[in-house]
């Protein structure tokens, strides 16, 4: 990050720091101040929509967790689609201009969690399928506007070693929605939940369903089983006007740090100049011979 990067127009400056993220390790001190001065400005500007929008008010908010059934038929549909499409690895630098990335370190780990697949061509239309039914349902449930911020399908891998009980850390008007055509249980894993009145509900269904929660109210918690289960992950945000419009922001992006482009573009400018208020001659461009010997490392790191 260098003091002549200011000199950039906004969007040219977005999307330089883009790049430059893209390939920072996960210990790079220099973009971790810049990041946490980026977090305090996109939460403020989340929580700013979130008032507006009156975020806490809908039948989720009640309880946490809704459960909702799926078509059996249109279920197969996305379960066979699923398993045609081509398995994908999470990678660092795949997430979309603007958007909350994956360090490294959580890639690893999610690509031994979950076997992703891509979303093609047929993936999208099967889901904007499903969203021009359930996307009213969802927008009923959560009480505002919102927009798909990111997707993605897998497969959750069995046998994994018990997880913690945890909020996701996210602006809390977020939420996720788990489409699981196989349904759930603890032969092909399941998720238990505290919800909001303090009940612990763990999902159980032979019959396909699809979930909507609060991924950053309610705690959560993965159970492994012992089979494949199939998934279809969609992270939602909250909006001034619905979009149904399925969105891959990468496998690796998972929401817009903020609300807007504008917002995006000033609040990188505003970090930017946090960072070189306190390292006036900023950091050094790392050189592709010792991005080259860390990417090295870490597959020695990985085969260990």
């Amino acid at each position: 990050m260098r003091p002549e990067f200011l000199s950039l127009s906004d969007h040219a400056l977005a999307e330089r720091m883009h790049q430059w993220e893209a390939q920072s390790p996960d210990d790079d001190a220099a973009f971790e101040k810049f990041r946490r001065d980026r977090a305090v400005l996109s939460r403020e500007a989340w929580q700013s929509l979130t008032e507006e929008l009156g975020c806490d008010n809908g039948p989720l908010a009640k309880v946490g967790v809704m459960v909702f059934p799926l078509d059996e038929d249109f279920a197969r549909r996305l379960r066979d689609n699923l398993l045609a499409s081509p398995r994908v690895k999470m990678r660092r630098k795949d997430f979309a201009l603007g958007y909350v990335s994956t360090s490294f370190a959580q890639c690893d780990y999610l690509n031994d969690s979950n076997q992703y697949r891509k979303l093609t061509p047929a993936t999208r239309a099967l889901l904007a399928e499903f969203l021009s039914t359930a996307g009213p349902q969802v927008e009923a449930a959560v009480g505002h506007p919102f927009r798909i911020a990111s997707t993605r399908q897998f497969q959750l891998v069995p046998n994994r070693p018990l997880a913690d009980r945890h909020l996701d850390g996210w602006p809390v008007a977020m939420r996720k929605i788990f489409i699981l055509p196989q349904g759930c249980g603890k032969q092909s894993s399941t998720t238990w939940f505290q919800l909001r009145n303090g009940e612990e509900f763990t999902l159980e269904s032979e019959k396909p369903i699809w979930v909507l929660f609060e991924n950053s109210v309610v705690l959560h918690a993965p159970i492994s089983g012992v089979a494949l289960r199939p998934t279809i992950e969609f992270d939602i945000v909250p909006a001034r006007q619905t979009s149904f419009e399925v969105v891959d922001a990468g496998l690796g992006g998972w929401y817009p740090h903020f609300p807007t482009e504008p917002e995006l573009q000033a609040a990188t400018r505003q970090a930017l100049q946090s960072f070189l208020a306190e390292v006036p001659e900023g950091a050094p461009v790392e050189s592709w011979l010792k991005r080259v010997g860390r990417s090295l490392r870490r597959l020695r790191r990985k085969a260990a």
